[in-house]
């Protein structure tokens, strides 16, 4: 059972490597705009680094580093149950 909702935008690479292997849902940037349109429950967050995340941003994402991410230095919700979109600009 997954304790956390964890879906990736298809703007980031992960999706794919998630749906080769089948654990991480994932979300098109179609149904990415329902959810915002629909004004979902959900935390929308950029993984990209601060200055990318200053220089352009979804309105509404929060930053979520990939660096903090990976280091175990993020701050992610209280509520396990909370659904998380992250996005970013794809590879470099």
């Amino acid at each position: 059972m997954v304790s956390r909702a964890l879906i990736l935008a298809t703007t980031c690479i992960v999706p794919l490597l998630a749906q080769a292997q089948g654990s991480i849902p994932f979300v098109t940037t179609d149904e990415l705009k329902r959810m915002v349109d629909a004004k979902e429950d959900f935390v929308l967050a950029n993984a990209l680094s601060p200055i990318e995340y200053a220089e352009e941003n979804i309105v509404g994402s929060v930053n979520v580093p990939y660096v903090a991410l990976r280091d175990g230095k993020a701050k992610l919700p209280a509520d396990k149950a909370k659904r998380l979109v992250f996005y970013c600009m794809g590879p470099k």
